[in-house]
């Protein structure tokens, strides 16, 4: 799978950068404090999301099951998105990474987590930053989240934290690499998330999701609108 991003350097230059990757996964309880991960699971054993098997976790897409649309289409209007950070290498070897949603299927992950995971299209910003531009001050970048619930509605702040509430990505991508179901393939990951500053799961009809360099005093931004399609039977 090969993906194209915008490149924007500390110093404001753009370029175009081809990601590439064999296998696509997601972090789940990926938090560095066990608390933070014991309040995830907190917050969706109350939607009926039983506890996962051990922790971190972690889940496969469809490698090309990704987009930088605004608009995402769903089955069904109980799902939601997770704000996280997205990492990826190109040809040689160089990581990136970009603000991103794992959006998913609550209704499903009540059955299956993986499922619920694999059966929504995961959402990135078009743009994107050298993980080495980054990596001295790599906790001090903050993530959030804000959400609407109708389209009209006033907008929510859903989720805020640093990259220090998270997993780091070095250790993250060798977890997911020792785990590929083919070893020696390129992985491309989603992080996980943070916890919900409302304290429970909301289904929204807007997502908005931002990262934030203070040392480098930059951000990308990204929203989607979720359309949800007829659920038939």
């Amino acid at each position: 799978m090969k993906f194209n991003l915008f490149y924007r350097d500390f110093q404001e230059k753009e370029s175009i950068v081809e990601l590439e990757w064999d296998f696509l996964a997601g972090g789940g309880y990926s938090s560095r404090d066990r608390q933070g991960a014991l309040a995830h699971i907190k917050e969706l054993k109350t939607i009926g999301i039983p506890a996962p098997s051990k922790i971190p976790i972690i889940f496969w897409f469809e490698p090309s099951r990704i987009t930088t649309e605004k608009q995402l289409y769903v089955v069904g209007n109980k799902n939601s998105g997770e704000v996280e950070f997205f990492f990826a290498r190109d040809k040689n070897g160089k990581a990136y990474i970009t603000i991103a949603s794992d959006h998913t299927d609550r209704e499903l992950e009540k059955i299956s987590i993986p499922k619920a995971k694999q059966i929504c299209t995961k959402v990135i910003a078009s743009e994107c930053w050298k993980v080495d531009d980054i990596r001295a001050h790599w906790d001090n970048l903050i993530i959030s989240s804000a959400i609407n619930v109708e389209e009209d509605s006033p907008e929510e702040a859903y989720q805020e934290g640093s990259l220090a509430e998270i997993l780091e990505p070095e250790k993250l991508e060798k977890i997911i690499s020792e785990e590929c179901p083919i070893k020696e393939k390129k992985v491309a990951f989603f992080s996980g998330t943070l916890p919900l500053l409302t304290g429970n799961t909301i289904y929204a009809s807007k997502f908005k999701m931002k990262i934030v360099d203070p040392v480098l005093k930059r951000e990308i931004n990204h929203s989607y609108k979720v359309i949800c399609l007829p659920e038939v039977s």
